[in-house]
Parts: C-alpha cells; structure tokens; sequence
C-alpha cells in the first residue's frame, strides 16, 4: 500500500460547545466539533518519507461549494468544523435541506433527532470536562489528524475537515475511537480511509456494539418509524430507545420532509431506490475493501438501496460497508482548485 501523508491541525477544543453545555441548533453533537485554530501555524503536513513536517497555509481563504454556496473551510472566527471519521452518532439536530411538502411548510422545528441524539453529545461532554481535569477550564488543547495526499482530501463537500481528534500526549486519546469503543457511536466507515483506520474502529466496535444502554447495542434492523416532534429543543436526559442506522435516519427525515403525510415503510423503499442527487450512496463490502484495498474495483460496490428490504429494514450492520466518499473540490480565494502543498 503507498503511504499517505498526514495532515496534522494543532488548535483548542472548547468543551462548552456540547450539548447540554450548548443547546438548540448552535450545539455541537456527539461527531462533529469546531476546533479554534491559528491560520498561519496551526496547518501541518508530513509527506511520505519526511522526517519532520511543514506548515502549510494552503487552507486559508480556501472555500468547497456546498450546495451552491461557496463554504470557507476557516471560518472568520478562525474555527474549522470537523467531522469524526469512520463514525456516527444518532443525530441530535438534524436540518433537511430538501424542499418539504407544502402540508408540511414551516409546521415543523428543522432540526430532528433520534434516541440517543443528547446523550451521545452528553457523553462526550462529560468525557471531556474529565480530561481538562480538576481546574475546570472548557478550553483544552487538540489534534486533528488525518491521512491525506492531497488539501483536497482533508475536507467533505461541507467543507468540514474529516479525521480523528486526539486528545492528550503521553497517553493520547482518538475521541472517534472512545465514541465507537463505549457504545455511544455506530461505524460509518469511508473508501477515503486506510485499511488500518479501518480496522481501528472495527476493533473498537467489537467492544461498544454489547454495552447495555447504548446506541451502539440499540441498533434496529427493522425500520423504526420517523418521528418528526423529536427535535433539538425538546432534548433531554435520558433519551434511550431502538435506533435506525443513522445514515438510514437521515435519510429517513430527507423523503418525510418530501411526502405529504407519514412515510411509510413503502415509500421509503422507493425513494432510497431513486436515490438522492449528488449523494453517491454506493459502498464496498467491508470484507472486500479490506482484503483488497490496493487493487479495489468500483464495479464491486453495492448500493445503498440493495443493503435495503422490500419493508424498509436494514439488510446489513454498521459494520459491514465501506461507503463512496461524497467529492468535493478545495478551492483557492481566487476560485481555482488548491492543488498541490
């Protein structure tokens, strides 16, 4: 396998971000998190085969185009939102962007959720007001990290980095990895990832899927109905039950929004058929896209809606897809692709 390089971002995490330290649509969830970073220093790259890294400014000013607007990947409070790779949390707020049905047009709070969506957030607040110690500052140092080869790899068609958070330097700690190992995090694994990022989060789930009380061992293989009153602002503890598979959820809310009554099972068959456009909704078998990695053939991914049954129930675990990462394309202040370090 040809080494990647790594893209390393040295910033401070606030842990006030979290819900329930934050609350509504402007808290952070249980896999997302704004890091506060320095735009001149801060960016780091390590080729292959070097043997110190080098700073990198190629992310200032850089934009993706999402949905047709143009998304600065550092925000003007000098904040880059990141993506937790390879998992999933259910989702605590939820917007969908696809136009609702006119008998549903401003009826509904925009920001759903599911069982589990406030206490996966919650754990990871409280997993990190432990680790910033017994002085109780919110602001704590971090590490973004990821293996890229190119600046375009490092972002989504959000614009959000997507990687791991580490935590700590003796004994360093990967959030993404704690999140999936203590049940409260489902694998969403990527074509964008190694093999041994890969195997990380496999190892990891082996342990949370058993934890009692957890999404992790909640997951539902039938579909579970949408509820649209579950919403962000009414989100307290404890917030257990049956999960969807939360790409399954998002989904989910995605046709709800679409369709003038219920979704039913029938009609959520039938939409995950026709698909969604710009989402590539395709993935390896996990077991292929390990064994084969250096020579993988696109021919062999599968569907989304083929992983799907004719009621709508999952056909497949968290653990058992490699999904197509959605492209995108890093652009310079001037609207040109970034290319090269």
């Amino acid at each position: 396998m040809k080494a990647k390089g790594l893209l390393t971002v040295v910033g401070t995490l606030d842990i006030r971000q979290f819900w329930p330290a934050s609350k509504g649509a402007a808290s952070s969830d249980g896999d997302t998190a704004h890091l506060k970073v320095d735009p001149n220093t801060s960016f780091l790259f390590l080729s292959p085969g070097a043997s110190k890294p080098k700073v990198t400014r190629k992310f200032i000013g850089a934009a993706v185009n999402d949905h047709g607007k143009l998304k600065k990947v550092i925000t003007a409070k000098s904040e880059i939102k990141i993506r937790f790779q390879g998992i999933d949390t259910p989702e605590l707020h939820y917007p969908v962007i696809a136009t609702f049905h006119p008998s549903k047009r401003g009826k509904f709070m925009n920001e759903f959720r599911q069982p589990f969506g406030a206490g996966a957030a919650n754990a990871l607040h409280e997993h990190l007001t432990k680790l910033a110690g017994a002085g109780g500052d919110p602001l704590i140092p971090a590490r973004f990290v990821t293996q890229i080869n190119r600046p375009n790899d490092a972002v989504d068609s959000h614009g959000r980095f997507v990687g791991d958070i580490i935590i700590g330097t003796a004994a360093a700690q990967s959030l993404n990895t704690w999140l999936v190992e203590n049940g409260w995090a489902h694998p969403l694994l990527y074509d964008s990832m190694t093999p041994a990022e890969v195997q990380t989060i496999l190892n990891a789930w082996k342990k949370g899927k058993a934890i009692k009380d957890r999404p992790g061992k909640s997951f539902h293989k039938p579909l579970l109905p949408f509820d649209p009153q579950q919403n962000v602002n009414n989100a307290k503890l404890p917030d257990g039950g049956q999960v969807n598979f939360p790409k399954v959820f998002r989904r989910q809310a995605t046709f709800w929004a679409q369709v003038a009554g219920p979704l039913t099972e029938a009609e959520f068959v039938k939409m995950i058929n026709k698909g969604i456009t710009g989402k590539p909704d395709r993935a390896y078998p996990t077991d292929y896209f390990l064994k084969n990695f250096d020579k993988l053939d696109p021919k062999k991914r599968v569907t989304f809606a083929s992983q799907i049954g004719t009621q709508g129930q999952a056909l497949f675990t968290p653990a058992d897809l490699v999904f197509q990462e959605d492209p995108a394309t890093l652009l310079d202040s001037e609207g040109n692709p970034v290319k090269g370090w």
